[in-house]
């Protein structure tokens, strides 16, 4: 038995158990406090200690069904169904049952017991004694709802994060299928071209293309990988890029600072990285270039992609082409408020900057 299946499993053992310590919890509670009123110094400690205990079980056995009455009858059929009004009426004459039931134990069943035990007999106070058996009645009572509305919005909020992991989960599907990687092609008929010329460059090539879908293929199936292994693929991109692109194209790579053992969402940087080269591939007429620089600072990863020459403009949608777009709300699922995302276009430029907040990541 788990402490969760305790308090939340419906079945029939652990309800009882539990119900039985709620109430075993009381009667010692009522027990000690009532043990300490005169009467022990008539028929001594232990005497009187055997008598408050048969007291409390007989008027708890009232407190009882009035506790269980409110939580399960007028609480979810008049106060959750916002009859305020019924609620009200209906937990003033149930007080008013309560009360009354505690008047006649007290003439037919206290007094004959402390008569057993050679107590003096209790003269029952309507309203004192009424208002002394409700501030009891009411504490249990509120207690017992508290724990069950408690329990409620418990289920309730791990039901809500079942359907925003579900909705976010269906969200990220189709996002990442609109955001694939799509160099493969390009990058395997650079290949076969070079293959022709015999060049020496041609396994240094094939090497970095399987390192960087050994990670795509392996490592992208799970929730996070280390940031390292990312940056390892980035960098076999860039160094991929430079083998397969003509003098006119120049690049450059630096990195700041080291991955240590922080975590990543798969997939997250390169994408931003893959869509530069590409903007920049598919204008290509003169001489380029591409600068891309990654800055880790503890949990903070600061990427900044800059390209010679901007995107055409029919395929801006606010500044951002329709990839940039999926990618930015790939980013609102997977660290909501914990990056920044700013595209700048100038007149001779086109840079990306993204700065993440790697330890934010929803779980």
């Amino acid at each position: 038995m788990t402490l969760h299946s305790f308090v939340y499993s419906n079945n029939p053992r652990f309800r009882v158990l539990r119900h039985g310590i709620y109430w075993l919890v009381w009667i010692a509670y009522f027990i000690v406090i009532n043990s300490m009123r005169a009467g022990s110094s008539y028929i001594g400690f232990n005497s009187f200690l055997a008598y408050t205990t048969v007291e409390m079980l007989i008027m708890l056995s009232v407190d009882i069904v009035f506790c269980y009455s409110v939580i399960y009858l007028l609480v979810p059929r008049m106060l959750l169904k916002e009859k305020y009004i019924s609620f009200f009426l209906f937990l003033g004459l149930f007080m008013l049952l309560d009360a009354s039931v505690s008047s006649y134990f007290y003439t037919w069943l206290i007094n004959p017991l402390r008569a057993f035990f050679k107590l003096p007999e209790l003269k029952y106070i309507a309203f004192t004694d009424l208002l002394r058996g409700l501030n009891g009645v009411m504490m249990i009572t509120g207690v017992a709802t508290s724990i069950r509305f408690y329990k409620q919005w418990n289920i309730k909020k791990q039901e809500l994060y079942l359907v925003k992991s579900e909705k976010i989960s269906r969200e990220l599907k189709f996002i990442d299928s609109n955001i694939q990687p799509s160099f493969l092609p390009v990058l395997l008929k650079k290949i076969y071209s070079y293959s022709f010329s015999a060049t020496a460059k041609v396994p240094e090539m094939l090497e970095k293309l399987q390192h960087i879908l050994s990670y795509l293929i392996d490592e992208c199936n799970q929730s996070t990988v280390l940031l390292s292994s990312e940056l390892d693929a980035i960098r076999d991109f860039v160094q991929l890029e430079k083998l397969t692109n003509s003098d006119r194209y120049s690049l450059q790579y630096n990195q700041n600072g080291e991955a240590g053992e922080q975590r990543v969402v798969p997939y997250l940087l390169f994408p931003f990285v893959e869509n530069s080269f590409r903007q920049v591939n598919d204008h290509i007429t003169d001489k380029h270039w591409t600068s891309l620089t990654i800055t880790i600072e503890g949990a903070r990863v600061r990427l900044q992609v800059k390209n010679s020459k901007p995107v055409e403009t029919s395929n801006l949608l606010n500044y951002e082409t329709a990839t940039l777009v999926q990618m930015r709300k790939r980013l609102d699922l997977l660290y909501p408020g914990a990056y920044k995302m700013n595209i700048i276009i100038e007149e001779n430029t086109f840079s990306i900057e993204l700065q993440v907040d790697l330890s934010k990541a929803v779980n």
